[in-house]
């Protein structure tokens, strides 16, 4: 048994001219929602402003929690390595949900993805600073 070809909309056993079926995918084409280009310029210069602040406040927060954990060094001595971390991740997720407004960033559209983003830029750069700061 060989296979038929079908094309998209035809009935078994119907075959379209060349220029039907360019009128027919055309307007499938159409049908299709198209992708908007309309954005404002403000509106991308307010997205590119947003992406800019979600990425450097974290990392001032990490490195700030670098530059404590260096100076708390006694203080941190007898617990372990994680619990320190895990602290550092607490401490500031609750800075960042309360501070996010006075920034005019809307924290509470945060999806899950982007709590982890800003949590993993304060934790690399606190990681990295608490390193560099002990060698």
């Amino acid at each position: 048994m060989a296979k038929k070809d079908k094309k998209a909309g035809n009935k078994p056993g119907q075959q379209l001219s060349p220029a039907e079926s360019n009128r027919a995918a055309a307007e499938q084409i159409a049908k299709q929602p198209s992708k908007s280009k309309s954005t404002i310029a403000s509106e991308r210069r307010k997205n590119r402003v947003d992406g800019i602040i979600k990425t450097v406040y974290p990392s001032v927060l990490g490195t700030a929690a670098g530059f404590a954990c260096y100076h708390a060094g006694d203080a941190l001595a007898p617990y372990p390595w994680h619990f320190v971390m895990l602290s550092i991740i607490l401490v500031t997720f609750l800075i960042q949900k309360h501070t996010y407004n006075f920034l005019n960033i809307d924290a509470d559209s945060f999806k899950t993805k982007d709590w982890f983003y800003v949590e993993f830029m304060v934790v690399d750069l606190w990681l990295v600073t608490w390193t560099l700061l002990l060698n």
